[in-house]
């Protein structure tokens, strides 16, 4: 073929491309719907609108079309190649439109259908960034929120793609930036950002969702505007050397009660030896904050792990949900963290209803109080000099790590994978490592005969324990359906669905490397479709993976898979 004609085909070919690339962006924009704060309050079924589908982070589809009388003869629908990097984003829906999260600032929009690109967002990012995650974003009104790893938020036109606004939120170059996304709602996007090393406290922060102006900042960590005898809780150690209290996954709001829930992590060094702290409980460090939207004041509060050695970080999706406990219909909050301890909250009070340990071994606590939920924590393994060394059961992967739980209203039960893993903490100087520990030796659980994942189906009611799968490899994150189903994977690389009310696996296949995304359920033109990113390549994913290394997968090939029934 002669150059000239190569050339003008090649020409022709790529005007095809880039027109029926901003076609299909132009019909979008035509049948574009804004999501106003009353579809986010009552999302339609079809759609997942945000973090763990709606505002009460509850991993609940309302779908049904998948069930358990045919839920074996899913297949897969279609697949998507994602960035490299590690691997734990969700993807929302929103009538018909997929809008998926990557590594190294990037959002796509698909059509939910098919897989096909609408637009693509891509940050230039600094050179010194990139192959870090971005959980979750978020769509309100007519944009889409993203978070991002040099520390900035950021508002895309949702019917294009395009940046509508975007605002620096932290310093960088102090270690504080994002690696999970924003929630929405009465005009503001609420994010919580993430620390590294011995940086500046981390904070949740509210935007103004059309101009992106900071309206306030709440800090992890007690400070100069909070009562005296909470800052008394740092033994002493001034405000300025309190450090890190991440807030690595996103919360959830109540629009009703005007409440945002959001939980932290672990202080950092480690070791209350090297903090100076001495038996400080270190607020609000590993404790769910209730907070008022409009001023980020702290409504309620309740402490996980107070005095926190071990970087025991209660890091969660706070599901919401209304149900009846003695007898009264209480509106509850539900978190679970590291230690693998589930507790019940009234979210009105922060009152404690009841807590349940879902691990097989815990000495972490020497006894939690079944009425009031005070703690009393284990003297025996907590650090008295450098050059020690302590078993802690769970260790710093788990309990629950990045996983999230879910709650089925219909079964009115809670599906929580945790991880039977121990970990040897070892003190070290601070010149050797900035955390004060050596973390990496792990080992399987006691009682646990060696099976590293667990997923415990919990009465949201009561706390009692209804059942437990278990098995060799570390579980991921749970979705739950109408359909009376629980879709898990794990992390070595199997994606199952489970019969909610016996535990009984119903479905499963193995993919191409650990099932370390989200799972949404979402659907179009009456057809229910399930979808899970594969991949891998987590800190917590490849450490646990250390249990059970017979277990050969690939890992690091990012892909978005998505399933529906077959004939």
């Amino acid at each position: 073929m002669p150059l000239l004609m190569r050339f003008s085909l090649s020409f022709f070919i790529a005007a095809l491309v880039i027109t029926a690339t901003f076609h299909t962006a132009g019909a979008q924009e035509s049948r574009f719907v804004p999501a106003t704060d009353a579809i986010l309050q009552n999302p339609d079924p079809a759609d997942w609108l945000m973090w763990r589908r709606g505002q009460s982070a509850n991993g609940y589809s309302p779908l049904d079309r998948v069930n358990r009388q045919n839920v074996r003869k899913l297949r897969l629908a279609w697949s998507w190649a994602m960035e490299a990097g590690p691997q734990e984003q969700e993807p929302i829906v929103y009538r018909g439109v997929m809008y998926l999260p990557h590594t190294n600032g990037v959002v796509q929009a698909l059509d939910a259908r098919t897989g096909a690109l609408i637009w693509e967002y891509r940050r230039k990012l600094p050179e010194d960034l990139g192959n870090d995650t971005t959980r979750n974003i978020a769509i309100y009104r007519d944009k889409i929120f993203v978070t991002t790893e040099d520390a900035y938020l950021v508002a895309l036109d949702a019917r294009s793609g395009s940046v509508m606004w975007e605002t620096k939120v932290a310093d960088r170059s102090k270690r504080i930036n994002y690696s999970t996304g924003p929630i929405a709602g009465d005009g503001k996007v609420f994010s919580g950002t993430t620390c590294g090393g011995v940086t500046p406290p981390c904070f949740v922060t509210a935007h103004d969702a059309e101009t992106g102006k900071q309206l306030w900042r709440r800090e992890s960590i007690a400070g100069p505007e909070d009562p005296a005898e909470h800052n008394a809780t740092w033994g002493g150690v001034p405000y300025e050397q309190r450090h890190k209290g991440s807030l690595w996954l996103t919360g959830s709001y109540d629009p009703g009660l005007k409440l945002l829930y959001w939980t932290t992590a672990s202080a950092q060094p480690y070791p209350e030896i090297h903090k100076g702290t001495g038996k400080g409980a270190l607020l609000y460090t590993n404790s769910i904050l209730a907070l008022d939207p409009e001023t980020g004041v702290i409504k309620w509060f309740f402490q996980m792990e107070p005095r926190d050695n071990f970087d025991m970080d209660h890091q969660t999706n706070p599901i919401l949900a209304d149900v009846q406990i003695g007898g009264i219909r209480r509106k509850v909050v539900y978190v679970l963290g590291k230690p693998g301890i589930l507790w019940a909250f009234d979210r009105e009070t922060g009152t404690h209803l009841w807590n349940r340990q879902l691990v097989t071994y815990q000495n972490l606590y020497k006894n939690i109080d079944p009425k009031t939920g005070e703690i009393t924590m284990n003297e025996e393994i907590i650090p008295r000099e450098v050059g020690t060394s302590h078993l802690v059961c769970p260790g710093m992967r788990g309990g629950k790590l990045f996983q999230t739980n879910a709650y089925n209203p219909r079964t009115n039960a809670l599906y929580n994978p945790v991880s039977n893993e121990c970990t040897n903490f070892r003190v070290v100087p601070l010149d050797v490592n900035a955390s004060g520990v050596e973390n990496d030796r792990i080992e399987h659980m006691q009682g646990s005969g060696g099976k590293v994942g667990r997923l415990a189906a919990v009465s949201a009611s009561t706390g009692e324990l209804l059942w437990t799968y278990d098995q060799r490899a570390a579980m991921g994150s749970v979705l739950t359906t109408a359909g009376g189903l629980v879709f898990a994977g794990d992390l070595h690389r199997y994606f199952r669905a489970f019969d909610a009310e016996t535990g009984k696996v119903l479905w499963e296949i193995p993919l191409s490397a650990p099932v370390s995304g989200y799972p949404i359920s979402y659907a179009v033109d009456g057809r229910q479709y399930v979808a899970v990113a594969v991949g891998g390549r987590t800190a917590g994913q490849r450490h646990m993976a250390r249990l059970y290394l017979e277990l050969k997968a690939s890992m690091g090939s990012n892909i978005l898979m998505v399933f529906e029934l077959g004939d």
